[in-house]
């Protein structure tokens, strides 16, 4: 970060008198930051953090140390990975992101257990008389009971039996938070700190020898080698080619002394369903439903993993569990639930709704208006993996209590594509924060980053929503927000949308990390107390970017554009007649604070409209606020024709 000298920062009011012209080759964020930094006397490169701010861990991811070193490059990173989604194909998103767990200091990439000839051709007793059905039902024969466990033994084979029970039983401890702590004695609550500490501190000494890669692998190739046998059933019951009970049809002759339970896909675990409404209770490995409104009641035991594919065709379906891991969740392995059709409701409890725990987990649902409740590391969390729920249809609702909707934790990506539809995001309302406050919850939710400070790097929490009128509703840290070496990010394409948190919300970051809320056009409503909107704290940058429509924007203090502890924080909006609030103006509109002898930066820019401003800010003025490097600017980069419809005769 640039060292500038101490002078004293005074208020500066300069009516602009004449239009700004933007350079055609570079976009109008990028223009609005080359021209606050002029202004201001810095350059956007003086946005800057080094590695060796903090001692380095081995958990950190390339990509976070990257954007860490030139964070106003999370614009154009974020924008190519809500690229990465294609329709109808999960793979695709799977395939790339899995590109960015690649750590800071890691050179290759661990591959998915290859299987020998004869694995690949051993022989399975046939039941079902349709020849796609049963490669389906080999393919995943293959993965099940051959590559995706000798993937998951070669990425846990340098662990004791003890180290891997300590994954099981006291790791997911560091994720979960028990509602009678809310009711602890001062005593209490710091011995279950320390426990907690001890617990972080018995993994990190043993962490940097599990190799996730050749799950998330195998699991991305299962996805991919599932999803092409099963489009050819979908494709063959569209064109009318055979019915869903012909699909379905098995032979009329059993040998003597043979039951069902010899055949590829009526072994123990597995389930082929038919039209009808069907009800499946237990722990499964593989189901197969081609239709009917089904209710699956599912259980798992982290104690002995395995792989859990579930395909449904159609229906209103119920998923249940009774049970943590179930419901496209990859504890220790790999989970895939994949629906194609229907108005579905998902009911889990931890770690499920597309939940990576040292694994892969999907939860791909193609069509229809659903509901996702969950409580903790649910709706796209990853650990050590990828955790991705991906909706491409229809008016939805999410539900979360804690560390959910695009969540990322060490060595974790978690994120939630979302396509088409006006949905809803509710994360919160369980788990209070009794450090702090008396009547508000933590979220850790809706694309938020989130590492064990100071032993362990966290990795990258995100919500992509092309779609919609959208409404966000959390209460601590949410929104594109992250806490310790990690990045945080919801980026919503079109649709008027509301963001509604209280504090660490909305495009802001804390302790060393990145965090960034891009909204591309409608007419949007951000909300919260402090901490927000373009937000960075203790050597962390926070961005919140609005291109375009009539935003209104309300905080109480240290937001919209506020660097704090050697943070940056920048709020840029690029259209429309925007209304901006706040309660204290000492520390907003383009605030940073003096810290640690060279201070923080602020930078708020807005680039066209008429816009109203409680607080620092001015309609149509540049100004600085009386702190470290901060300042605003509102001017018009392409202004409106005023001669239009003019008589020129």
């Amino acid at each position: 970060m640039k060292i500038l000298s101490l002078f004293a920062v005074v208020l500066v009011w300069l009516p602009i008198s004449t239009a700004v012209g933007q350079t055609a080759d570079i976009s109008p964020e990028q223009f609005g930051l080359e021209h606050i930094c002029e202004f201001l006397n810095l350059k956007p490169d003086d946005i800057s953090f080094r590695s060796d701010f903090t001692e380095p861990d081995s958990f950190r991811l390339k990509i976070v140390a990257e954007l860490m070193s030139h964070p106003l490059s999370m614009i154009d990173y974020v924008s190519e990975t809500k690229d990465a989604w294609v329709p109808g194909q999960p793979e695709i998103p799977s395939a790339i992101l899995s590109q960015d767990l690649i750590g800071e200091y890691q050179t290759d990439r661990s591959q998915p257990y290859q299987p020998n000839t004869s694995e690949i051709q051993r022989k399975h007793n046939l039941y079902f008389a349709n020849l796609s059905l049963n490669q389906l039902l080999s393919k995943a024969a293959l993965y099940l009971d051959v590559i995706i466990p000798k993937s998951a033994e070669k990425a846990l084979a340098r662990l004791s039996s003890e180290q891997r029970s300590f994954l099981v039983n006291e790791f997911p401890e560091l994720l979960i938070i028990h509602e009678e702590e809310e009711f602890f004695s001062i005593e209490e609550n710091d011995s279950l700190e320390k426990t907690e500490e001890a617990y972080t501190e018995q993994f990190v000494e043993f962490g940097t020898l599990i190799d996730k890669d050749p799950i998330v692998a195998a699991g991305i190739d299962c996805l991919r080698q599932i999803l092409l046998d099963v489009g050819v059933l979908r494709d063959a019951l569209r064109r009318g080619e055979l019915s869903k009970q012909e699909l379905i049809k098995g032979t009329s002759y059993l040998p003597n002394q043979t039951t069902a339970q010899h055949f590829l896909g009526l072994q123990k675990g597995w389930a082929v369903g038919g039209p009808g409404n069907d009800y499946y209770e237990g722990d499964y490995y593989f189901i197969l439903d081609v239709g009917g409104d089904d209710v699956y009641n599912l259980s798992y035991d982290p104690a002995n993993p395995h792989c859990v594919i579930i395909i449904d065709l159609s229906g209103d379906d119920h998923y249940r569990s009774k049970t943590n891991f179930t419901l496209g969740s990859g504890c220790l392995s790999v989970g895939l639930l994949l629906d194609f059709e229907g108005n579905d409701r998902y009911d889990a409890k931890s770690f499920g709704l597309g939940s990576a725990f040292f694994g892969f987990g999907l939860l791909y649902d193609a069509r229809g208006d659903d509901r996702y409740d969950g409580d903790t590391h649910v709706q796209g969390a990853g650990t050590f993996g990828i955790g991705l729920l991906i909706d491409e249809s229809g008016r939805d609702i999410y539900n979360g209590a804690l560390h959910c909707q695009g969540f990322g934790f060490v060595e974790g990506l978690g994120a939630i594509y979302e396509i088409d539809g006006s949905d809803s995001y509710y994360a919160g309302g369980k788990y209070k924060d009794v450090l702090r406050y008396e009547d508000h919850y933590l979220s850790l939710s809706q694309g938020f980053g989130y590492g064990l400070r100071p032993y362990a790097s966290g990795g990258i929490g995100a919500i992509f929503d092309m779609k919609g009128n959208d409404s966000y509703y959390s209460d601590i840290f949410a929104q594109g927000t992250s806490y310790w070496w990690s990045l945080g990010i919801i980026y919503d394409s079109s649709g008027n949308d509301n963001y509604q948190s209280f504090q660490y919300a909305q495009g802001t970051a804390t302790h060393m990390s990145l965090g960034v809320l891009i909204d591309d056009c409608g007419n949007d409503v951000y909300f919260g107390k402090g901490l927000m909107q373009g937000c960075g704290h203790d050597y962390s940058c926070g961005l919140l970017l609005d291109r375009s429509g009539d935003d209104t924007y309300t905080a109480y203090d240290l937001s919209q554009a506020a660097g704090s502890a050697n943070g940056a924080g920048v709020l840029i909006d690029n259209e429309g007649n925007d209304r901006y609030s706040v309660r204290n103006s000492d520390n907003t509109h383009g605030y940073g604070n003096p810290r640690r002898s060279f201070g923080s930066i602020g930078l708020f820019i807005d680039l066209a409209g008429s816009d109203q401003y409680q607080g620092y800010g001015c309609d149509n003025h540049y100004w600085k606020t009386p702190s470290k490097w901060g300042g605003g600017i509102d001017i018009e980069i392409n202004p409106p024709d005023t001669t239009a419809g003019e008589n020129t005769q």
